[in-house]
């Protein structure tokens, strides 16, 4: 299963966004983030869960965490702005 992340840093605070995540590289462990290549600022975060149960935990670690709680300054639309998806794989063949 993949959790999927997705805020918008607004352009005047991208720098101090970029700062704080690379501080703490132990904190992202795991974590990919990626930035969108036409429209700037739009961020997702792709993270792996083994199963649903690892997967809400993540997700709730992401929404009321120490991930979560420092960055909110910076995203648009504060707490509501985070976008969070689980997806599990489609198999194609057997």
């Amino acid at each position: 299963m993949i959790l999927f992340c997705e805020y918008v840093i607004p352009e005047q605070y991208r720098d101090a966004y970029i700062a704080w995540v690379k501080a703490d590289p132990e904190r992202w462990r795991g974590t990919e983030i990626l930035e969108n290549t036409g429209q700037p600022g739009v961020f997702v975060e792709i993270r792996s869960a083994g199963n649903k149960e690892e997967a809400k935990e993540i997700e709730q670690e992401r929404r009321e965490g120490r991930s979560w709680i420092e960055m909110e300054q910076w995203v648009k639309g504060g707490r509501e702005g985070l976008r969070i998806w689980t997806f599990r794989q489609v198999k194609i063949s057997e």
